[in-house]
This record gives structure tokens, C-alpha cells and sequence, in this order.
């Protein structure tokens, strides 16, 4: 049985990630006093004197984003202390507090998580995950609660429930960021299934009704098609289909509209396929450098040299690929690729 801390980072990892750099400007002497003790405590271990510095700070705000900020600090001391009980009440009790701050969405989500993995209380805290999607379905806790939600079904291969749930829920979120990724989620757990026709027609729904620029899991959609087309030896396929998003990309003039991160390794990809699959060498390394040329602000830039240097030089041409491999030495000071390349430049290209 697989683990959410496998997957997913620890709960006090992802709580220290709740919290941001830099607030706003707290007011007030006492409160200014009494959080900055608290978070001397907090640096050199001191959880009991943290907490209550904590709470000293929360009483003695004077706003309510810094009561809120000083109590949400308290619960990660709390959880740290194992007082989940007490830190479950402070983090439902900060969810509630209306008008929604800053920390709302967050401390009911870090409730439903203490009390999914340190108090084994999944329908407390399923209530949670669903009060967050509902609530705040666009934040990214949104879809972080969705996966907790449906992970005690994918855990115990109860696929037919999760998928059940999963089409219950996306007819309330079809007009919201959560619909993709509840979309996204349901073709996973489908392709889990063995059902790839059943993926097939869930990730074509991604692509047509949550398209670019305003759906955000659209590249993501016609990749995997992409790859399943290579998979069931349809290249040409998976290519045209491929071109068809960087086409819908180069013209889109649409307000909003930006760079996918998979548009880059679209382009990328249908190198690869002509490489791997179609064995045309030439068109292969044509689509290589659209990398350079249609992104010029990839960061597969080093990928694509890489690939298309060691290319030639595994079809024997040493002298051409051992030029693009000196090249990406030359042109980037750092990253994998680099590393790569300058290896195969010392193996096979004497070194020079």
C-alpha cells in the first residue's frame, strides 16, 4: 500500500510552506513584542515558550491578519508538541472566521491533514478536504484536498468508487480551476484501472471543453495522448497532435495567453518521435533546434542540444556531433545536459 508522506511531502514540511515570507506590517507594541519572542523560542527549540509567547501575541493584536497570523503560528507549535487535539480546534476555529483571511483556506486544510495523518480520523477529516474545495477550489488547496480526498480509494484500487465520486463532484466545479485537475485525476486513476479507453475519452474532454489559454491541465491532456498514440504505434498520430497545440499556441492572441510548461517539451517530444520512432534522423534534427527557435526562453534549450548531438553521434557522425556537443559545453556553464555533454565530448570526441 502506498503512502500520502511517499507522494506528498511531510505535513510539517508543507505547513512550514504555508507560510510566507513576509506580512504585512503588525502594529501594536505588545503584539510586536510578545511575536517576536515567540519566534526566538520557535528558532532555538523552545516549543513551550513559543506557544504561549504565541498566544500573548494573538491576544494583544490589534488587527485581525495578525491575530490570525500569531494563532496560525501557534498551531504549527502545537502540532510540533503532538497536542493535535488543541491544534485541530485552533485551526478550525481560524477557518471559521469570516470574512475569509489570508490563513482561512489554509488552517482548515492543515486541520483536515492532522487529522487525516497524526489522529487517523479520515471522515473528520474528508469533511474538511470537501469545505476546502468548496470554498476555495482555485488556490491550489483545492487540488491538494482532492487528492487526500480520493486517495484512501486509489490506496485500496477502489477505482469504480473514486471515479464515482470524482463524477459526482465535477459537475459543481465545471466552471472553476478544480475541474481540470478533477478531470486530470479521474484519467489517472482510470489509466490505474487498465481502462485506457476510458482515459482516452476523459483526457479529449480536458482538451475540449477546458482549452488553452484559460485550462490550465490542456497541454498536460494532449501529452498524454500524445503518448498514448506512441504507445498503441500511432507516431504520426501522437506528432500531428502535438503540432496542433504549438499551432494553437503561436496563434493565440487571446488576453491571458502565456507559455504552458508543456509546450516547450511538445516540441521536444516530436523530436524524439521522429528520432525513436520514425528513425528520420534529418527532420529529427530540424526539430531539435525549433526548440532554440520557437521558445526562446526554454529551459530545455540544453536538452534539446544534448539529444541532437549524442543523435549524430550514435548514427556515426562523429565530427557533426561532436560540434553541437561542444557546443552545449560552450553555451551553458551549468545543468545536467552540460554535464552529460561534456562527458561524452571527453569519451568520444577526445576530449577537446
Amino acid at each position: 500500500m502506498r503512502s500520502p508522506s511517499a507522494v506528498v511531502v511531510s505535513l510539517s514540511s508543507l505547513l512550514l510552506l504555508g507560510c510566507p515570507p513576509t506580512l504585512s506590517q503588525q502594529r501594536g507594541e505588545e503584539h510586536l513584542d510578545a511575536f517576536a519572542a515567540a519566534e526566538r523560542h520557535v528558532h532555538h527549540g523552545r516549543l513551550d515558550e513559543a506557544e504561549r509567547a504565541y498566544a500573548d501575541a494573538a491576544e494583544h493584536a490589534e488587527r485581525r491578519i495578525d491575530r490570525d497570523e500569531a494563532d496560525y503560528r501557534r498551531s504549527r507549535v502545537l502540532i510540533d508538541q503532538e497536542r493535535y487535539e488543541e491544534a485541530v480546534a485552533l485551526l478550525i476555529d481560524l477557518g471559521s472566521r469570516r470574512p475569509a483571511s489570508r490563513r482561512t483556506g489554509r488552517a482548515i486544510y492543515d486541520a483536515a491533514r492532522v487529522l487525516n495523518e497524526r489522529m487517523e480520523q479520515p471522515d473528520r477529516a474528508n469533511e474538511l478536504f470537501e469545505q476546502v474545495m468548496r470554498e476555495f477550489p482555485d488556490d491550489g488547496l483545492g487540488t491538494r484536498s482532492l487528492y487526500f480526498r480520493t486517495f484512501t480509494w486509489r490506496d485500496s484500487e477502489d477505482y469504480a468508487a473514486a471515479i464515482a465520486y470524482l463524477d459526482e463532484l465535477y459537475p459543481s466545479v465545471r466552471e472553476l480551476d478544480l475541474a481540470d485537475d478533477v478531470l486530470k485525476l479521474k484519467a489517472d486513476i482510470q489509466l490505474e484501472a487498465d481502462d485506457r479507453a476510458g482515459a482516452r475519452a476523459t483526457l479529449e474532454q480536458i482538451v475540449r471543453d477546458h482549452p488553452y489559454p484559460q485550462g490550465h491541465r490542456w497541454d498536460e491532456a494532449i501529452a498524454k495522448l500524445a503518448e498514448m498514440d506512441v504507445e498503441d504505434g500511432h507516431p504520426l498520430v501522437a506528432i500531428r497532435r502535438l503540432e496542433r497545440m504549438l499551432e494553437r499556441f503561436e496563434n493565440t492572441t487571446i488576453i491571458g495567453s502565456y507559455t504552458q510548461t508543456g509546450m516547450p517539451l511538445a516540441q521536444l517530444n516530436i523530436a524524439r518521435i521522429y528520432r525513436d520512432e520514425l528513425h528520420d534522423y534529418d527532420e529529427a534534427d530540424s526539430q531539435f533546434r525549433r526548440v532554440v527557435r520557437r521558445f526562446p526562453d526554454s529551459i530545455l534549450h540544453d536538452d534539446a542540444g544534448y539529444e541532437r548531438g549524442v543523435m549524430w553521434l550514435e548514427q556515426g557522425e562523429r565530427e557533426r556531433g561532436c560540434d553541437i556537443l561542444r557546443d552545449v559545453v560552450e553555451d551553458f556553464e551549468v545543468g545536467h545536459p552540460r554535464r552529460l555533454a561534456a562527458a561524452r565530448v571527453e569519451a568520444d570526441c577526445g576530449g577537446e
